[in-house]
């Protein structure tokens, strides 16, 4: 069985006497039992002869040894050819069959007993530089017929020679070679090289991959009857047509497991209370590949396994968990987590790493599982004082907005809004805005209130009536992270009397009849001037100042008479109502035993600007008795 080697893909090349030749036949499975590969261990073992076949002897300085002599003798016009291959060592003469030139053999070469070893050394020099590298092609043919019947683009794996210590006239040597597909002589591949991965193309509209899985399985869907050689596939059109890899190993795996660093509020489904757990899903992808020869010259290792890992990455996020994945497996938490219909992923997270060098490529993505678009931690403080009239309690709290953008859609949508403004669509798919849904959820929209989630915290935490609106409010942001911190502050101050401010501060101040004296000095008293009573007393008098704080980004912001004067408290409905009916019960018109009273000219400040109003007036009375 003639065996040629393609040197550089250029020059044709043929071992004589021919080797021997074995194939093994190596199919790759993986834990389950799925052929993903296959490999093939082509051995080569022939004889090296020191004065026959080819590589041709040569001596040091490269001159063929000895004399060449053919038998039979060379017709005329007829000629040894060309050398070709490594250091001239192969002729280009390529015919085995009986009725070619020399009866297909190479002519023989004149080798004394002296030059016997150094021809050996030389032609194992050869056969080393004739399989230095990797992907040349092999042709295996028939002794009767020149057409290739086997044809591949292995690697290299070993050369060894046997061992003697002087090479007399002979010596023998086996080459170990690796190859992935076998070919015909059309380059169409055997049929058991459709074990190769393959990433399975199926469109209507565009290409979409749509998962991976054995090669052989889509082969034998789209060609049911493989007898028909007419049928076959070249190892082109399985790359070009079917995605077919080649992997060394390939691995995937998918874990679940709770995050106790996460939680979420607690919901009700009456008359059942839960408080729901989040849960982190990990997809683990790696593949090692092999560089692989074939008629369109070298695939890198790396990029088969990268092709495998991306093929196989999740780029939709779960919509349902209970009821649909998207592409994660049906398994995740089924049976033993119960996880209901309103958990999804969030926050697709995709970690990749390769290697040239070694071929492989992986890649790990996780997912936030939660009920809700958004994560909270918070903490209670409660403080009192004997030196404070009021109980304080703190409520810090961390809000981690949730993501629904996949890791490839980041920086794909281009826009000329700002993507963390509330009118912008794509703000809904960002952390900061699923953070601060959050927020307006617990709070009410910032108008707290007693039916607001962060009051009934704080209220449930103590055994006094807070006042459901916070006495102090800071909130910090980071954008870009999706984080929103927030602490509060409650006491169990009186509810406000005005309804829409922040605060409001009422201070009555009374001042009662004092002795009506008159300071008389004299000169040279020592121990001061007289002091002579009138025999009358001073007046009742009462002073109101009422001061309120309203928000003032709900105050109109302009530059004319509405709204900087006509939206104060005292004009604005129900707040000029709510300070009248408060100024009337201060007063003292109502009070028993008033016999008149007098009301010097209030005043009232506004300042449209920060939401501050204040109102003084002050009364004088006089009782009946």
């Amino acid at each position: 069985m003639p065996v040629r080697v393609i040197y550089n893909n250029t020059d044709i090349c043929t071992l004589r006497p021919s080797p021997v030749y074995t194939i093994s036949t190596n199919i790759q499975k993986d834990g389950a039992g799925k052929a993903y590969g296959v490999t093939y261990s082509i051995t080569l073992q022939g004889t090296l002869i020191s004065d026959r076949g080819t590589p041709y002897a040569r001596d040091e300085a490269y001159e063929l040894t000895g004399k060449i002599r053919f038998e039979p003798a060379l017709s005329p016009g007829q000629n040894v050819g060309y050398f070709v291959g490594p250091y001239g060592a192969f002729d280009e003469t390529v015919s085995h069959h009986k009725d070619a030139p020399y009866e297909g053999r190479p002519p023989i070469q004149f080798v004394n007993s002296e030059a016997e070893y150094q021809a050996i050394q030389f032609k194992q020099k050869a056969l080393r530089a004739l399989f230095y590298r990797d992907g040349q092609r092999l042709e295996i043919s028939d002794w009767a017929d020149d057409a290739a019947s086997i044809v591949c683009y292995p690697r290299v794996t070993s050369i060894d020679f046997e061992d003697d210590t002087y090479y007399i006239g002979r010596c023998k040597y086996t080459i170990t070679l690796e190859a992935d597909t076998i070919l015909d002589q059309y380059n169409k591949v055997d049929h058991e090289g459709l074990h190769a991965t393959f990433l399975n193309i199926k469109s209507t509209e565009g290409i979409e991959v749509s998962g991976t899985s054995r090669f052989a399985d889509a082969y034998d869907l789209e060609l049911p009857v493989y007898e028909d050689q007419n049928q076959r596939k070249t190892e082109t059109e399985l790359i070009n047509q079917y995605n077919a890899l080649f992997l060394q190993q390939c691995s995937e795996s998918w874990s679940i497991e709770v995050d106790e660093q996460q939680s979420e509020k607690v919901s009700a489904y009456e008359p059942y209370y839960f408080l729901p757990r989040t849960y982190r899903v990990t997809h683990n992808l790696s593949a090692t590949g092999k560089t692989h020869y074939g008629p369109d010259g070298e695939q890198k290792a790396w990029e088969q396994a990268k092709k495998y890992v991306q093929a196989k990455q999740v780029d939709n996020p779960f919509i349902g968990l209970s009821g649909n994945y998207g592409n994660i497996p049906n398994s995740i938490g089924s049976g033993c987590l119960n996880l209901i219909e309103q958990y999804q992923g969030y926050n697709h997270v995709r970690t990749e790493q390769y290697s040239e060098h070694d071929g492989t490529y992986s890649c790990t993505e996780t997912w936030i599982v939660a009920s809700g678009r958004a994560l909270e931690t918070f903490n209670l403080n409660i403080t009192s004082s004997i030196d404070a009239p009021f109980i304080n309690v703190n409520l810090d709290g961390q809000i981690k907005g949730l993501s629904q953008i996949t890791p490839s859609g980041y920086g794909l949508e281009q826009t000329t809004q700002n993507p963390y403004q509330a009118n912008n669509p794509l703000s809904q798919f960002t952390a900061y805005h699923s953070a601060l849904e959050k927020y307006n959820e617990i709070t009410n929209s910032g108008n707290f209130g007693l039916s607001c989630d962060v009051f009934k915290r704080v209220n449930n935490a103590v055994a006094v009536q807070l006042n459901s609106q916070p006495k102090s409010i800071t909130i910090g942001s980071n954008q870009q992270t999706g984080d929103l911190n927030y602490s509060l502050q409650f006491d169990n101050r009186p509810t406000n009397i005005i309804s829409g401010v922040l605060n409001e501060q009422i201070t009555v101040n009374d001042t009662y009849p004092g002795d009506v004296f008159a300071t008389i000095p004299v000169i040279g008293r020592q121990t001061g001037p007289v002091l002579q009573y009138m025999g009358n007393r001073t007046e009742y008098k009462r002073d109101v100042s009422i001061n309120l704080t309203l928000d003032y980004t709900k105050v109109p912001y302009g530059k004319k008479r509405n709204p900087l004067l006509l939206k104060k408290p005292s004009i604005v409905q129900p707040m000029a109502g709510q300070l009248h009916e408060l100024l009337t019960e201060l007063s003292p018109s109502n009070e028993p035993g008033i016999r008149k009273y007098f009301c010097s000219p209030p005043s009232e400040t506004w300042n449209p600007k920060n939401g501050q109003y204040s109102f003084n007036i002050s009364w004088t009375y006089e009782l009946d008795t």
